[in-house]
């Protein structure tokens, strides 16, 4: 995993950490940065979230309330086994103690992570620094209406594409 994090009155050029295996102590560091408001800046390495990121963007992530997060937002939060995942809210439910879960899908993954609760979402994706091959860097803001509305459609197709994939896997048992 490689992350790189900066603080709001930090020089531009964050320092870059390179961490050979995780290690709870940084998902720690992780938290104490969003629970501190600053911003926390982070490189994709994973593939669960293709095409939508391929890996090597550079990720802008801030803490938010569970009450503003909505489908389609790329969240960061702690799984289970208190590892950083980042993957898209397919669903948002609150309970009637008021507490906030969701359920979350990689965009390149068929099935849904196990449902997560408010208190283990770490923050949200603010922006995309994604690098071209001219040498340019692209900045997409997540909070525009486009990618907005694009999120929302991406998350509403991959809940259709794993229902269907289930529904049409279990079928098939049924008739072989």
């Amino acid at each position: 995993m490689k992350s790189s994090y900066q603080h709001s009155q930090g020089s531009y050029e964050p320092e870059l950490l390179v961490i050979k295996e995780f290690q709870p102590d940084i998902l720690r560091l992780f938290e104490d940065i969003l629970l501190n408001g600053s911003d926390l800046r982070v490189r994709v390495t994973g593939r669960s979230m293709m095409p939508f990121l391929k890996g090597g963007e550079v990720l802008m992530i801030r803490q938010m309330p569970c009450s503003s997060l909505k489908k389609g937002d790329l969240i960061l939060y702690r799984d289970k086994h208190h590892l950083p995942v980042l993957h898209r809210i397919i669903k948002k439910t609150k309970g009637d103690d008021g507490i906030f879960c969701f359920l979350t899908k990689g965009d390149a993954l068929m099935a849904f992570d196990e449902e997560i609760y408010g208190r283990s979402v770490l923050g949200r994706v603010l922006e995309i620094e994604r690098p071209s091959q001219s040498g340019r860097t692209t900045h997409i803001d997540m909070n525009s209406l486009f990618y907005r509305c694009m999120n929302f459609l991406i998350a509403v197709a991959g809940f259709f594409k794993t229902q269907t994939y289930f529904f049409l896997s279990s079928a098939l048992a049924k008739i072989t």
